[in-house]
């Protein structure tokens, strides 16, 4: 039996409530009621990559998954549901993380693929890539000249990273690409994270939107399964309300970020930790 996912949730679902990270519930020192949250069901987990499976680096280029952590996910997609929903290039993230038998999602959810072929209604109205193109040539351009820049031209999304940028140039970089971003209206949507503002196509569709999709098109029954976001960054935080109503988020917060508002339902400090909820969840299944 078919059980949809797909219910009514806007992009920021009514029924929710923002949380500063400190009060959530660390799903190790609370794992007993992180593990009763999910029963009787199953966990289908999906994981954010940058600053959630490796630790955050000052380039992207440099982003290594750890052999411990490349194992646990292996024996936890064995008796479950995994999928890896990131900003990466999905290719790209592919392999990063070098495990068959699991889901990848890259650009933010846009390109998405199930093991059979099937993709999303909407993939087809990304093939048109000029908008990108010109945004691109656009970017580097008007932002060559600041230093620690870097702009990265993804299949489906422009990431402009601004965290090794001194401060001072900051909102010059945030002023140029709000100017792009009109000069593409309405081809193209903001999207922003932590020190990253990345331009999409502007398509209905997030991360969350990707992980209901895959729920949806598995014929994935709510009564028996219990979908997990973990994620970190501010674009996590659509899978965290999208889930609300019929799984679980977990935001990976360290003390920096303590303050930080989130809808997800508990928390972790790491990707250390990630990994150890994961293992954690492997046992019991």
């Amino acid at each position: 039996m078919k059980d949809d996912f797909l219910t009514n949730h806007s992009s920021f679902c009514q029924s929710g409530q923002k949380n500063p990270a400190y009060a959530l519930p660390s799903a190790i020192a609370a794992f007993d009621l992180f593990q009763k949250r999910i029963s009787p069901r199953r966990p289908a987990v999906f994981l954010d990559f940058d600053g959630t499976l490796t630790p955050i680096v000052p380039r992207p280029d440099m982003a290594r998954l750890s052999w411990a952590a490349r194992t646990v996910i292996a024996a936890l997609a064995e008796r479950c549901l995994v999928a890896i929903i990131s900003g990466r290039d999905r290719l790209e993230v592919e392999n990063l993380v070098g495990l068959q038998h699991l889901i990848y999602a890259g650009s933010h959810g846009f390109d998405v693929i199930l093991p059979d072929g099937r993709v999303p209604e909407h993939s087809g109205l990304l093939t048109d890539q000029a908008c990108l193109d010109r945004a691109f040539s656009t970017l580097r351009h008007k932002l060559a000249s600041i230093l620690g820049i870097l702009i990265e031209r993804k299949r489906f999304t422009i990431a402009v990273h601004s965290r090794n940028v001194p401060p001072e140039h900051v909102e010059t970089i945030r002023s140029v690409v709000r100017q792009v971003l009109e000069e593409e209206n309405p081809a193209l949507k903001l999207t922003k994270g932590k020190m990253v503002e990345e331009l999409q196509p502007n398509v209905d569709w997030d991360k969350g939107k990707a992980v209901l999709w895959i729920l949806k098109t598995l014929n994935v029954n709510s009564r028996e399964v219990m979908p997990i976001f973990f994620g970190d960054d501010i674009t996590d935080e659509h899978a965290f309300t999208r889930l609300k109503d019929n799984g679980l988020g977990v935001v990976v917060a360290g003390q920096t970020d303590y303050d930080r508002l989130t809808f997800a339902d508990f928390r972790v400090e790491n990707s250390d930790e990630v990994m150890t909820v994961l293992r954690c969840l492997q046992e019991c299944l």
